[in-house]
């Protein structure tokens, strides 16, 4: 980001005018002189053989016989940086004190200046001799720092403003360190101003469009303003920003999954909002071996962002987002150093249970509800979903309003699965549920529809029974017409201990089952002759479950019952 500020092909020498004012000095009687590195101001060839390094003897300054101001014309090569001082004798006895402001820095305390191209005589300004700006002016040190800037034009960096007509090519800013040497990203120049008030911009060129854009929390009408009250320093601030550069550190966040709870996976990708592809295109992880974790890396993200994410897995060319319970909906991490996520189990924050034997399921689904479309099908995610994994169901015997099909070696992961209603290539046939307090058997397909999911816990044979768009569990295949839901009361609901279920439809006896979110019966009372039925909690864990009654009128009830 530096730039050497060398002479280049056709460059010439101009007419330079330094001017001191001697103002309230008592004038040596050898004069005043100006010494500086003016014959080889780059440290290496003689850029102007004609002229002194250093020398406090040579360089003699003249006011015409009369005045404060002392001048001299000396004849310098463009497009360099000179360091100088002034001199009130013909000796180093009599060097100026050069104030802060004024000094290259560094602990470099000599005057700079840039000395650019032209026909004409440069004028340059009579500064107080050890003054920081010529009489009843201030002195006004701007600096700029291009360290995030993509290039330094070559043209070099300038500064335009009210204080010189707003000329982009006029007032040259140098990152000069002193004795030809240019370092560094800080880029300086003065302004020489009466009292008041100057607007100003930096400009990575020398010409308009190459200027910086102000941000609008520091700017007045699109510029930088500055008030002269007195001599400044400004802080450097960064081009085409408020305050100073920060060059904010950047990190690699890799990310782990497993998928060990998933049949059949394809591939597996990561998207979200900070990576590279964005939520749409995702990035691609690797599988490790022949295990079902899988791992991906995205490097060169900034200190301090929150990278939201999910993972997806891929199967017979169908893409399915995880779902993830938290504030956002989405993991997150808030990046501070090089990350590793931990290999949670796709869907959770946690590990992946060991899996269970492979199962023999039967899948059931009641239609009495609807009007019947045709075929019904079964739609599995493993074996393909919709297409490959629609499996037509056939009617139950002597029971026209039920659908079935029973799956040997069901794999041995979590199964999403949904019931269709129809032509299974149309995707309106689909189940909807419509009623949002009647998906607890579903999880989001992540297209803006709902899917069933089995969460595999046993080998056991396992027989899924729902009707049509509900996770309301079917036990008769049809919906009687003398429903005794209404009939039902449960006490305490939800509850930690025990539930107490009265039957308020003066039956003989009811026989029941509680029937978990799966559709798996987990317990049963034959033939209760008594009007209400104690429900203990014991080996029921926390979750929803449907008690299905049924009296000795062959009427039928269900009502749901939560344990915490």
């Amino acid at each position: 980001m530096t730039a050497a500020l060398v002479a280049t092909t056709g460059a010439f020498a101009r007419k330079v005018k330094f001017q001191v004012d001697m103002t309230g000095q008592t004038v040596s009687t050898n004069g005043v002189h100006i010494a500086g590195n003016f014959k080889n101001p780059n440290g290496g060839a003689d850029e102007n053989p004609s002229q002194y390094n250093w020398d406090p003897s040579q360089n003699a300054m003249t006011n015409g016989g009369s005045g404060t101001i002392y001048s001299i014309i000396m004849d310098l090569q463009g497009q360099l940086t000179y360091d100088f001082k002034f001199v009130n004798d013909n000796g180093w006895g009599g060097v100026e004190s050069v104030p802060a402001i004024a000094q290259i820095g560094g602990g470099n305390d000599n005057r700079f200046a840039y000395i650019n191209n032209g026909t004409d005589t440069l004028v340059m300004p009579a500064i107080k001799f050890s003054g920081a700006a010529p009489a009843n002016q201030f002195a006004i040190r701007v600096k700029v720092d291009m360290s995030l800037a993509s290039s330094v034009d070559t043209n070099g960096v300038h500064i335009a403003g009210s204080f010189q007509g707003w000329d982009p090519a006029k007032t040259r800013m140098v990152n000069h360190t002193g004795n030809g040497v240019y370092a560094g990203s800080i880029y300086t120049a003065f302004m020489y101003v009466d009292s008041g008030s100057y607007a100003y911009k930096f400009v990575n060129g020398n010409a308009w469009g190459k200027d910086e854009s102000v941000p609008s929390e520091c700017a007045v009408n699109n510029n930088r303003q500055v008030i002269a009250d007195g001599n400044k320093i400004l802080d450097a601030v960064c081009y085409g920003k408020c305050g100073v550069c920060k060059i904010v550190p950047k990190y690699t966040i890799t990310f782990n999954v497993d998928v060990e709870s998933i049949c059949g996976v394809d591939s597996v990708d990561v998207a979200g909002g900070l990576l590279d592809g964005s939520w749409g295109d995702g990035n691609k992880m690797t599988r490790i071996g022949t295990s079902n974790k899988w791992t991906g890396s995205q490097a060169n993200i900034d200190s301090g962002a929150t990278v939201q994410f999910k993972y997806r897995y891929y199967k017979g060319g169908i893409r399915n987002w995880e779902q993830i319970t938290s504030a956002s909906g989405n993991r997150e991490v808030k990046l501070t150093s090089d990350s590793v996520m931990p290999s949670n189990c796709f869907n959770t924050f946690g590990n992946c249970s060991p899996r269970p034997g492979s199962q023999k399921v039967t899948f059931k689904v009641d239609i009495s509800k609807i009007t019947p479309n045709g075929n019904q099908y079964v739609v599995i995610d493993y074996l393909g979903g919709k297409g490959a994994g629609a499996v037509r169901l056939s009617p139950m015997p002597g029971n026209p309003a039920v659908y079935q099909t029973t799956i040997n070696d069901v794999c041995n992961g979590t199964v999403y699965y949904y019931f269709m209603n129809g032509d299974s290539s149309v995707d309106a046939n689909a189940e909807a549920f419509a009623d949002t307090a009647d998906r607890a058997c579903t999880k989001p397909n992540g297209v803006g529809g709902f899917q069933r999911e089995l969460v595999r816990t046993s080998s056991s044979d396992l027989t899924l029974f729902y009707y049509f768009s509900s996770c309301k569990t079917s036990s008769t295949g049809m919906e009687s017409n003398n429903n005794i839901s209404e009939n039902l009361k449960l006490y305490p609901n939800p509850t930690s201990t025990y539930s107490v279920i009265e039957f308020n439809d003066n039956s003989a006896n009811h026989n029941v089952e509680i029937v978990d979110i799966a559709g798996r019966v987990i317990r049963t009372y034959e033939n209760h002759k008594y009007n209400t039925l104690r429900i203990d909690r014991d080996e029921l864990n926390a979750g929803i479950y449907f008690i299905n009654v049924r009296n000795s009128n062959n009427q039928n009830g269900s009502i749901k019952l939560m344990i915490d």
